[in-house]
């Protein structure tokens, strides 16, 4: 079609579509005045001939016979409308309808002369093909602008499809985009092009720092974790009895999830591309076994739905850091299940795609919970799945709170 209607317009698209409209306008401008001039023609010969009859009859010469001098012009009356309808330049000229007739007249010393037009009007019987002409030559004018248009939008945009081409490439290098901006000569598109180019760098460095800044914490935390952990398998060899108590099963799990963060920070800033297959029900087992006192101290309902365990699912993560998302969902619903003790629940459902983790809430959804919901922060959770090409949804929806971790369908 030639006029796109596309709920997500480009610039390019929008220069095409109003290219169109201002042709459209612009064949309706002209239209409009062909006919008034081709009228105003008609017009000027009618005058015209009143004149010549008016020499005529001064010389002494008969009227035609479609022409009548009148002395008495109380019997013709213009409307508004017909004043309006007709208007005229020259005072001394005009035409009005009476029944079924048009005449046109001049006012004259003598009287007022008389041009009955009904049958003179070539215009009027001719103006349905003049109609069809002009119809015929729309369709080849918005053609023919609709291709000028797209070659004229096209080599105007161009600078601007270059850049956005570089930005919207799936992997962006900086060296890359600045090759590109040498073959831009408009001032304007290069003075945005830099500042561009300036805040990606700019994003670019505080990456790298963040990266180096994370794999750093992830090092130097593993360390004091080995330590600790050494010291807390020496306490409980040398002192049996201390085993057995609830702060050193409290301290044990709080190792073993600084383990957890430590690897998966390593995890999330590792160039190293490997391939992972967690079976995701295992994972979800061990937590939820691992996690049992806590889930029954808080009373969380926690209800499994599996329609088909033969089709198991399957993640590409590693085993840590699918053990540190579903402990950080868990933590999600004791921190903020705000219901009563009774009402409490944590519903997952298994898919041979997609498990999906829900709980009640009555906060108020917005972006600003969502974030403050998870001890990691959403926004490395989400970094975590993406890391390793799993869908990540978050969502409130009639005071649930549902999380969907997915298998990424291949693009095309």
């Amino acid at each position: 079609m030639l006029f796109n209607s596309s709920s997500q317009p480009t610039l390019l698209s929008r220069v095409r579509q109003h290219s169109l409209w201002l042709a459209l306008t612009l064949f309706l401008l002209f239209s409009g005045m062909t006919l008034f001039i081709v009228f105003a023609l008609e017009d000027a010969v009618f005058k015209d001939q009143l004149k010549q009859t008016y020499h005529v009859i001064q010389q002494g010469g008969s009227l035609p016979a479609n022409m009548t001098l009148v002395t008495q012009t109380d019997t013709f009356t213009l409307s508004d409308s017909e004043q309006l309808k007709y208007f005229e330049f020259d005072a001394h000229f005009g035409e009005f309808n009476q029944g079924d007739q048009h005449f046109h007249f001049m006012k004259t010393d003598l009287g007022v002369l008389l041009l009955n037009s009904s049958e003179l009007g070539i215009i009027s019987r001719a103006i349905d093909d003049i109609l069809v002409i002009l119809l015929l030559m729309l369709l080849p004018t918005l053609l023919l602008t609709y291709w000028f248009s797209n070659k004229l939008s096209a080599k105007a945009l161009q600078p601007f499809s270059k850049i956005h081409h570089a930005i919207a490439s799936e992997h962006l290098h900086i060296n890359e985009f600045k090759a590109a901006l040498c073959d831009i000569e408009e001032q304007d598109i290069q003075v945005i092009a830099k500042k561009l180019v300036t805040a990606l760098e700019q994003k670019t460095h505080l990456l790298q720092q963040q990266i180096a800044f994370n794999q750093g914490m992830a090092h130097e935390i593993r360390t004091p974790l080995q330590v600790m952990s050494h010291s807390m398998e020496l306490i409980s060899a040398s002192t049996p009895e201390v085993a057995s108590l609830k702060s050193y099963h409290r301290l044990d799990k709080a190792i073993a999830r600084m383990h957890r963060i430590s690897s998966a920070l390593l995890w999330l800033t590792s160039d190293a591309e490997e391939q992972h297959t967690t079976q995701v029900r295992h994972i979800l087992d061990t937590v939820l076994s691992e996690s049992q006192a806590l889930i029954a101290l808080h009373q969380i309902d926690v209800r499994i739905n599996e329609p088909d365990p033969l089709n198991a699912l399957k993640l590409p993560v590693p085993e840590t850091v699918l053990e540190l998302v579903i402990l950080n969902l868990l933590t999600n619903v004791i921190h903020h299940c705000q219901t009563s003790e009774a009402d409490k629940y944590w519903q997952i459902s298994i898919s041979p795609s997609q498990i999906r983790f829900c709980n009640p809430t009555v906060q108020t959804p917005d972006e600003t919970s969502t974030h403050e919901n998870f001890g990691l922060g959403l926004q490395l959770v989400t970094a975590l799945m993406d890391k390793f090409n799993v869908g990540f949804e978050a969502q409130h929806n009639n005071q649930v709170f549902s999380v969907s971790l997915s298998i990424k369908k291949p693009g095309p």
